[in-house]
């Protein structure tokens, strides 16, 4: 192999497998904890959509939040860990569990988002 091809190999791999970390979920309803940490009522709002990529996490819960991973765990049962960063260098968590639902966590703040099951991943497109 020259080295010519194996150049391209390498960057169409790489392309591929940063292509197969990126996923989208929509949500449009959100529940959050009070003071004493008991989960409220589920407030819906106008569909939103979550991005998880290899590297960053975009998702707007109460703000924008972007994130910056710093560290992945993956849990069994199809869960994962996100240790993060926002914008501040503030530190934030977040859980992913089966792809279907997400906890956020930011200081005194908690969030759980319940996904929607979207049969075609170009509908989320034309969400803002």
């Amino acid at each position: 192999m020259t080295f010519r091809s194996q150049f391209f190999f390498m960057i169409t791999l790489l392309t591929f497998c940063a292509n197969a970390q990126h996923k989208v979920f929509s949500y449009n309803q959100i529940q959050s904890r009070n003071d004493i940490q008991e989960w409220g009522k589920c407030e819906t709002i106008s569909t939103q959509k979550a991005e998880f990529t290899a590297n960053e996490i975009n998702l707007k819960i109460d703000k924008n939040y972007h994130l910056t991973i710093v560290s992945k765990t993956d849990l069994p049962d199809n869960g994962t860990i996100y240790l993060c960063k926002d914008e501040k260098s503030n530190p934030i968590t977040v859980m992913l569990f089966d792809n279907i639902k997400m906890y956020l966590y930011a200081k005194t703040k908690r969030f759980l988002i319940n996904f929607q099951h979207v049969s075609n991943l170009g509908q989320l497109a034309d969400t803002d």
